[in-house]
């Protein structure tokens, strides 16, 4: 199955269908002919699905589009399945050379669909010869649908469907038309079968871009959103897995010599004592299935091919099967009812594909006037009813024995049902009760109460309640919707912790506590979830409840990236009800925790230990004693002893670990310390006295960061003038947590990483936040144990089995067993902590940076200097991984793990800023990569790095005769310079302006590149060191299907330079400093004028200074230029072929710079001039992605922004980052959130 070919389908049709059914929507309610009840019919759907904000009618043409492409999907599998109708009704006929459908072109010839009434005959020719075909085909697929209607109402509406009023206008074009790609993107597999998953798979696509657009906005989710957030399809081998250790097990229990075990490949063998558990089902109709969270039906469709043969094995009729699985056996629920409708079309299709006149049986059913009992599968759209209340005297009038306990609650909750979903609690005959208020209603016997609820509704409620009841089934599967109740809205936030206070903290583990009291004791429930409940203290209640009132019989670990989510997940299968003897469970695993191996590996790894006899690394049993022993009876896998024992002692006894503070508005207290004045920073406070006293406005600020060992992440900082005032004074937002641990050294870690944690020691300096989560201890001695502790393999393994999710929380730091060794010497942790701190200063991006390293050596030429940085970098990153695996063997033998826990340290995983294996790790998937691309690809990296730093001598910010910062505060200047350098080699650009227009101009960039490397290494080698500078930026990586091949000198070096000043050092920049670059680049539309400006230099005059001394300039020199190559075209003479090819060219080549100088003067006239004019002032306090903004489009209040930014408009990255930030601040204006001067 192509699924990329299927998510390109789902994702386009998305866009087009909604397109189009706006554009429809819009037109039938400007129509002055539309009747009055047509209008009011259409307002009413409108103003159900209308969305806050935006178009109106946006709602309901989302509906109509998904409409649409479900039932062109559906038509598209059934043509291909042979069962749509006589003809194609969406495909166009084999071989027939057009793209019309083949029951349009039949219908040009008088031949029509048996389907097809005999009015709509006559209609539907006439309007073929009045070629109105579009209509004409709408016609007939009404038709279709009130004739499939009948068969899978949840999928064809019915005539009068106010969604059928919309068709997509591009149903019969020639060119794009969304009918015509999904026949294109479906059809038959290899082996010529149509595989039903494919609607789940377009299902999942389809709702992709309605997902990110939730996630991307932050909002709590909500009875509208909750569905496609949450939504997910669930990998055929997790299906299968569930359903044959369910479904199978149960039928294999009564039937133990079945043919069938040999089918089931994932079934896994029991260990002893668990042989008998569960309920035996020896007859197929004695099955109850349920899949409270159904989705598309992925679960369903594999159990019913299993449920086929076990009718099969045991005699039944071909004939009679289908219709028994679907109306017995199988049962789905969902609150989207998209996804009920294709679980439902899915299941349907089913039973075609194994009773090829299933479908033929029902219509001839219907067609006889028989009456039957088909009301399609049965999969129940879990929606809001608003019922009467029932006095406890109908209820028992009503329902002849009684079912008053929980009922009051029941309809309560029935108002809630679109939140709330299956986790509703549904007493037993409820379903019965509802239904006999509604007969009552319709024989008159019961009085409808005004306003209040009519019998369809109490029917429809009876419909949820059938499938809902507790105590109903004997067997569950599902991939329930996974959602942090942090993420939802108060109304199922509070739903959640009164109803599930065991499992409140996650929606799918509330469907593991529901299935408790859905299922019939026996029963078993199989269940894809986070493994999150097994570990964390959160969930410890209900690892009591499960533990008490089920029998967990198997759990296999699967590992990250089901389904395309970083989590770690895991399957879990239990018998339902309450056991008091002890018993096992089997734990089996299929990856490792934290890892995203392919399916491959994890289906291979998994059959071998569901077959496995003997116990071993993938597959071993604990009692439920044992997991009781355990801290909080968590599932921490086959624990020693000593380990446990160690567990008992936990690390939270020694180490005192912290959350910090919370700003609730990081844009507004944050920064990247290089955005802000230096003069306003203070780096190197001792404590918050030493602080508040220095009157700075800017501290170190740890907020987690990156994988990094040791030392780093160090690059924000804080507003906490005055003590953090402000911080205090935004309170309640604002969350200011453990005070008296600020500017104290800690171990500090990130609480959310998506690979492994890394710990790093932070000095005195700075305050922590709750991201960046903190250790303090008494003593250097013990920080250094602690950290080494924390960042062996040893802690790695241990932290996998107490914090599975990316949150590694203070209170999981805290349960870390810890046992304190007879002996550490530390010498090797401070080592790496002097390798890795090293390491981070040498780059600028660290406040304690230097000069670049590969200075060092007094090398003139280029290439021995960074031949001898790549050399020392290989060889620090050696050493550190040699300190690193010998700390992981100490740790390991002190906790009794050396067998268990891998020691060595790949090299890639030495998390050095300058260890090319690290930084330059290939992709997963990608092919290793060779020594000379590593040491080219450093190259690469140090090149760049060397033009960041020649920009900044250029400009001041350092200098070629002292280490560090020079100019670094607001609006610095040349005084300020000399004031620092005395005798300065070089001086600084005088204006702080670097144009980069090709060598136009003497303080060009390639020439300020130029003098900086004649001073640093010498003038003799400047032309030798050029040519190895644009090699080196030249670098192209390597890639899966081809090797890497080193960079060749430029054929023009001088060019290269200049290409890479105007066309990538401005994007280079950007991305070195996290997007807030100090360096900008004023661009016209299309780059021919460019001039870098530094942000610390900047004042309201620089603008003005681009334009007079080098905007204006420039236009002149390329009028001179214009005007010179006329010259030369008046020049060439005569009237042959070579004279006109001359004359071509010459006017080619003035046309072009004509246009330059047309792109200049506009952008010189709408952009320059009049930003100029307004002088805009900036405070760096505000940081970059305000200033620059302010800049760009010159901000002010009493004017309109400028028509084009004036930064970056001919860069793309450049031009990107500042629409994402103009995005974030017009989001913050309209929150009335405007913290900036």
């Amino acid at each position: 199955m192509n699924t990329s070919a299927l998510e390109s389908l789902a994702s386009a049709s998305r866009e087009r269908l909604i397109e189009m059914s706006v554009a429809a929507i819009e037109r039938k309610m400007a129509d002055p002919l539309l009747s009055d009840v047509d209008r009011a019919r259409l307002t009413q759907a409108v103003d159900k699905h209308a969305e806050a904000g935006g178009n109106r009618v946006l709602g309901a043409a989302k509906v109509v589009a998904y409409s649409w492409f479900n039932r062109l999907t559906a038509l598209r599998y059934m043509d291909a399945m042979g069962i749509s109708g006589d003809y194609g009704v969406v495909t166009p006929a084999e071989g027939s050379g057009t793209g019309v459908p083949e029951c349009v072109q039949r219908a040009r010839g008088g031949d029509f669909d048996r389907h097809i009434g005999e009015d709509a005959r006559a209609r539907v020719a006439q309007l073929l010869f009045d070629n109105r075909d579009l209509d004409a085909y709408v016609l007939l697929l009404r038709e279709y649908f009130t004739s499939w209607h009948r068969v899978m109402p949840g999928v064809f509406p019915e005539a009068d469907d106010w969604t059928n009023q919309f068709p997509p206008a591009d149903l019969l074009s020639a060119g794009e038309s969304v009918r015509a790609d999904i026949v294109a993107a479906i059809g038959p597999n290899e082996s010529g079968r149509m595989d039903v998953e494919v609607i789940g798979w377009l299902y999942q696509f389809y709702i992709a871009a309605r997902k990110q657009e939730i996630n991307e906005s932050k909002a709590k989710i909500n009875k509208d959103t909750l569905a496609p957030v949450t939504q997910l399809f669930t990998p055929h081998w997790v299906v299968r897995y569930l359903v044959e250790n369910t479904l199978g097990m149960q039928w294999l229990r009564a039937h133990p010599d079945s043919a069938l075990r040999e089918q089931f490949e994932y079934l896994v063998a029991p260990s002893e004592g668990q042989e008998g558990q569960g309920l035996a089902i020896a007859d197929p109709e004695d099955f109850r299935v349920i899949d409270p969270a159904c989705g598309s039906g992925h679960m369903l469709t594999y159990a019913f091919d299993v449920l086929w043969d076990m009718y099969v094995e045991a005699g039944y009729p071909s004939r009679r099967i289908a219709r028994l699985i679907l109306e017995k056996n199988l049962h789905g629920a969902d609150v989207d009812g998209r996804a009920a409708q294709l679980a439902s079309f899915a299941l349907t299709m089913k039973a075609v594909e194994h009773d090829a006149r299933f479908l033929e049986r029902i219509e001839r059913e219907r067609q006889r006037g028989v009456e039957t009992s088909w009301r399609g599968p049965r999969i129940v759209h879990v929606q809001s009813v608003k019922l009467d209340e029932l006095s406890p005297a109908e209820i028992a009038d009503a329902s002849g024995d009684g079912v008053s306990l929980g009922m009051s609650q029941l309809i309560e909750q029935l108002r809630y049902t679109d939140t709330y979903g299956s986790l509703i609690r549904v007493p037993e005959g409820s379903s019965t009760l509802f239904r006999e208020i509604a007969r009552r209603i319709d024989a008159g016997e019961r009085q409808q109460v005004l306003g209040g609820a009519d019998s369809e509704e109490w029917l429809r409620a009876a419909d949820m309640c059938e499938i809902l009841e507790d105590g109903r089934y004997t067997t569950l599967i599902a991939n329930p919707p996974y959602l942090s109740m942090k993420k939802a809205d108060d109304s199922l936030k509070k739903y959640a912790k009164s109803q599930y206070s065991r499992s409140y903290q996650d929606l799918a583990t509330m469907f593991m506590e529901r299935s408790l009291s859905l299922v019939a004791r026996g029963g078993v429930c199989g269940i894809l979830s986070l493994n999150s409940w097994m570990m964390t203290v959160t969930f410890k209640k209900f690892r009591s409840l499960i533990l008490s009132a089920a029998q967990i019989l198997y759990i296999a670990h699967l590992g990250r990236g089901i389904a395309g989510i970083a989590l770690d997940f895991a399957t879990t299968v239990y018998v339902v009800g309450s056991n008091t003897s002890d018993y096992l469970i089997r734990f089996m695993r299929a990856s490792e925790t934290a890892q995203s191996p392919s399916d491959k590996i994890r289906t291979e790894r998994l059959r071998r230990a569901v077959q496995a006899v003997e116990m071993g690394d993938d597959c071993y049993v604990l009692s439920r004693s044992r997991i009781r022993e355990m801290p909080d009876c968590a599932f921490l896998g086959d624990l020693s002893d000593r380990l446990l024992e160690a567990f008992r002692h936990p690390l939270g006894e020694v180490a005192t670990a912290k959350q910090g503070l919370a700003t609730a508005d990081n844009e507004r207290f944050l920064r990247q310390w290089f955005e802000v004045s230096a003069n306003r920073s203070y780096m190197r406070a001792r404590d918050r006295e030493d602080a508040k006293a220095s009157g700075a406005r800017w501290f170190p600020h740890n907020k987690g960061g990156e994988f990094r060992k040791w030392w780093g992440n160090q690059d924000y900082v804080i507003n906490w003038q005055d003590d953090g005032r402000e911080l205090w004074d935004f309170r309640p937002r604002s969350v200011i947590r453990n005070p008296d641990c600020y500017f104290r050294p800690c171990v500090s870690w990130a609480r959310v990483s998506s690979g492994d944690p890394s710990f790093r020691l932070f000095d005195s300096s700075s305050i922590f936040n709750d991201k960046g989560s903190a250790i303090f201890l008494d003593s250097e001695k013990q920080t250094f144990r602690i950290i080494g502790y924390l960042n062996s393999s040893t802690t790695l393994q241990l932290e996998s089995t107490i914090a599975p999710t990316v949150m590694f929380e203070v209170g999981q730091m805290k349960n870390l067993p810890w046992i304190e060794p007879e002996f550490f010497d530390a010498t090797g942790v401070e080592h790496l902590i002097d390798i890795f701190r090293a390491d981070w200063d040498a780059r600028e991006t660290s406040w304690d940076f230097a000069r670049p390293p590969y200075l060092r050596g007094g090398h003139s030429l280029l290439q021995d200097a960074f031949d001898d940085w790549y050399r020392r970098s290989c060889e620090t990153a050696k050493e550190a991984q040699r300190l690193e695996t010998e700390n992981n063997r100490y740790w390991a033998g002190v906790y009794g793990l050396a067998d268990e826990v891998e020691v060595d340290v790949p090299l890639s995983r030495v998390s050095l800023t300058y260890n090319p294996r690290f930084a330059f790790a290939p992709t997963k998937g990608a092919p290793e990569r060779g020594e000379e691309e590593y040491r080219w690809l450093h190259y690469q990296r140090s090149a760049r790095e060397l033009i960041s730093w020649v920009i900044g001598v250029t400009m001041g910010r350092y200098s070629v005769d002292i280490p560090g910062l020079v100019l670094a505060d607001q609006a610095s200047t040349l005084d300020d310079f000399r004031a620092r350098v005395a005798d300065s080699r070089l001086q600084p650009d005088d204006d702080g302006i670097i144009p980069v227009t090709g060598g136009a101009f003497d303080d060009d960039a390639s020439r300020r590149v130029k003098a900086v490397l004649r001073v640093v290494f010498g003038a003799s080698d400047l032309g030798d060191n050029i040519e190895f500078l644009t090699r080196c930026l030249a670098v192209k990586n390597g890639s899966n299907t081809a090797e890497f091949v080193p960079p060749v000198i430029p054929a023009d070096p001088e060019q290269a330079l200049e290409d890479y000043m105007a066309k990538s050092f401005a994007a280079d920049h950007q991305k070195d400093y996290s997007g807030r670059p100090v360096y900008w680049s004023l661009e016209s539309s299309k780059g021919t004028f460019r001039a870098l400006i530094y942000l610390h230099r900047y004042t309201p005059d620089t603008v003005g200074q681009v334009l007079t001394k080098y905007a204006a300039p420039f236009v002149d020199r390329l009028k001179a230029e214009s005007e010179a190559v006329g010259r030369e075209r008046d020049a060439v003479m005569g009237d042959d072929r070579k004279a006109d090819r001359a004359r071509a060219r010459i006017d080619k080549k003035r046309s072009e710079i004509d246009a330059q100088v047309a792109e200049v003067q506009g952008f010189i006239d709408s952009v320059l001039q009049p930003l100029a004019q307004r002088r805009i002032h900036l405070d760096l306090d505000d940081g970059v992605r305000i200033n620059r903004l302010k800049l760009a489009y010159g901000w002010r209040s009493d004017l309109k922004d400028l028509p084009q930014p004036a930064i970056g408009a001919a860069t793309t990255e450049v031009k990107k980052g500042i629409a994402t930030d103009l995005k974030w601040a017009c989001g913050e204006i309209k929150k009335n959130n405007v913290w900036w001067s």
